[in-house]
């Protein structure tokens, strides 16, 4: 079912969330309003794509799966502002450095007075930086739950 089709259903399946006194939009007119839009931002459809690169994006996703972190930083007993801000820069000179893949330590939380944090901290640094790539939890040996590999993006 495409976007135009659940618009017609929607419409016509009562009064679709209306508010009293609101005027809304038919359907036609959203679909065309979003076609519209679609053209003029040339939207990329990305199964058009050249189809022998997705063997070589595949290969490159194993490789860095199994790649060794090239560095690590360690967040114990650092205060939140504080690993947010060691973090942040160890990103950037490990960016800079060419590196690929990052450990990042925060540990467990433990021994923490209250709820665990530096996780936290740890975790929306990463989302945040333009810097990061994918991430995820630390293998066992690396730290498990109390450690995040980070790929890092290359640089234009």
């Amino acid at each position: 079912m495409d976007f135009g089709e659940i618009l017609n259903r929607w419409e016509r399946e009562g009064d679709g969330g209306r508010e009293k006194g609101v005027k809304h939009r038919r359907s036609s007119e959203l679909q065309q309003n979003l076609n519209h839009w679609l053209e003029s931002h040339g939207v990329e459809d990305k199964d058009d794509g050249d189809e022998s690169s997705a063997p070589s994006r595949i290969e490159e996703a194993r490789r860095l799966a199994a790649l060794e972190p090239q560095d690590s930083i360690d967040l114990h007993g650092l205060r939140a502002a504080e690993a947010a801000e060691e973090l942040e820069g160890f990103l950037l000179r490990s960016s800079r450095a060419g590196l690929e893949k990052v450990l990042v330590v925060h540990g467990k939380g433990n021994h923490s007075a209250g709820e665990p944090v530096l996780g936290r901290v740890a975790r929306r640094v990463i989302e945040a930086s333009p810097l990061a790539g994918r991430f995820g939890v630390a293998d066992r040996d690396k730290g498990g739950s109390g450690a995040m590999w980070v790929l890092l993006r290359k640089r234009a």
